[in-house]
Order: structure tokens, then C-alpha cells, then sequence
């Protein structure tokens, strides 16, 4: 199997099924899921991946009398990374940081470059007919080339 291609999963009546008349089997089967999910996913994000599973286990734990209070929880978890990454998204792209790393526009400004043309202008052969500027055709001893 390609580690690409998507995770098949039974049927939404199925699982729904199964959690209601075996709620151990199901708590298994989401568990095999998740793990295989994780050990599919790059190198560099299985270690994130997999505390983000912990916290999740940990407030499922917690919320153990209560599926709505667990699923409330793990929305919360959901919109509080959301609203961090909105929110470094909007500093990036707004230019201003908390934390001072570089914004939008000096990236943009230290990306950006004068570009010299690298030849005759069109139509012309003429020695010393350069389109570089006066300073670009001297070299370091101060002679033309």
C-alpha cells in the first residue's frame, strides 16, 4: 500500500454501529487507526503528531462521563491552534512580529535584487555600446574591459 493514499475506514454506520454495541472494539479499532495514521505521517511531524494525541487521550480521560464534554474540549483545543496560527499568519503577513523575527516585507525587501542586463542593447554591435551603467564596466584596476 502507498503511505500516500488515505486511510479506509468503515462506514459511518458501521463505526457508529460498532460504538454503540462494542464500545471496546471500537476504542481498539480508533486506536489502530490513529496509530497507523501517525507512523505514515513525515519523520519530522511524529513526534507533534503524537503529543497532540496524548492531549487528546488526556482530555478524553477526563471527559470519560461525558462524550459532549469531550468533544467540547477537543473543538477548544481545535480553535485555540487555529487562532495561533491566524494569528502568526496575520503578523507575517502584516509585517510585525511579538517576537521580532523577520516580517513579510524584509523578506520581500532582502529578496530583491537590481537586475543588469548581461548584454548589447537589442540592435546594437558597438564596442562600448554596453547597456551596463558606466560604473559596471570598469573593472577593480578602474579600465574598461
Amino acid at each position: 500500500m502507498n503511505k500516500y493514499q488515505p486511510l479506509e475506514l468503515p462506514s459511518h454506520e458501521i463505526l457508529s454501529q460498532l460504538a454503540r454495541d462494542d464500545p471496546q472494539a471500537y476504542e481498539a479499532l480508533r486506536s489502530q487507526v490513529i496509530e497507523s495514521f501517525i507512523a505514515r505521517a513525515p519523520q519530522r511531524l511524529k513526534p507533534r503528531l503524537s503529543g497532540l494525541q496524548f492531549h487528546v487521550d488526556g482530555l478524553r480521560r477526563l471527559s470519560r462521563s461525558s462524550a459532549l464534554g469531550a468533544t467540547v474540549k477537543i473543538y477548544a483545543l481545535m480553535w485555540e491552534s487555529f487562532e495561533r496560527l491566524n494569528q502568526a499568519w496575520q503578523d507575517f503577513s502584516l509585517g510585525s512580529t511579538e517576537h521580532g523575527s523577520a516580517s513579510a516585507t524584509d523578506y520581500a525587501r532582502a529578496r530583491s535584487a537590481r537586475i543588469i542586463p548581461l548584454g548589447p542593447r537589442p540592435g546594437t554591435d558597438q564596442p562600448g555600446n554596453s547597456a551596463y551603467p558606466n560604473e559596471l564596466r570598469h573593472n577593480t584596476l578602474g579600465s574598461t574591459p
